[in-house]
């Protein structure tokens, strides 16, 4: 999954947490670097994106209502397909409407993108069971 957001520390946070459950967070940029350019534009880097993920994750640490040079890879995944988790302070945000979830204050990050996985993986081998279907 690709955990990106407004801050490093934010998607520190995530990243962190996707981790300790067992998944494998990438990211546009490293921890510290400038967001731009990311890692597909950098020689002997790739864009998560082009590795494959199932779900992006923006952890939003401030609550600004355009997106952030660090959140651009919310575009570039929503434009591939990808299913979006918001978390952190989303109230003002610019994803809400986009997102397949918005994890609370007291929610878990893991648990929502497992979740958004499973329906996404549920709608894309939907048309494999109807293809089956007898007729």
């Amino acid at each position: 999954m690709l955990v990106v957001g407004t801050d490093d520390w934010a998607i520190e946070q995530s990243a962190e947490a996707l981790q300790a459950a067992g998944h494998e967070p990438l990211r546009c940029h490293d921890d510290g670097a400038s967001p731009f350019p990311c890692n597909a534009l950098l020689p002997g880097r790739r864009c998560p994106l082009d590795v494959g993920v199932d779900v992006v994750v923006t952890s939003r640490a401030r609550p600004v209502t355009n997106p952030t040079l660090s959140e651009m890879g919310v575009t570039c995944a929503l434009h591939a397909h990808v299913p979006l988790v918001v978390t952190g302070i989303s109230d003002r945000g610019p994803f809400n409407a986009l997102a397949a979830r918005i994890v609370s204050s007291q929610g878990h990050v893991a648990a929502a993108v497992e979740a958004v996985v499973a329906e996404h993986e549920a709608v894309i081998s939907l048309p494999d069971q109807i293809s089956k279907e007898p007729s």
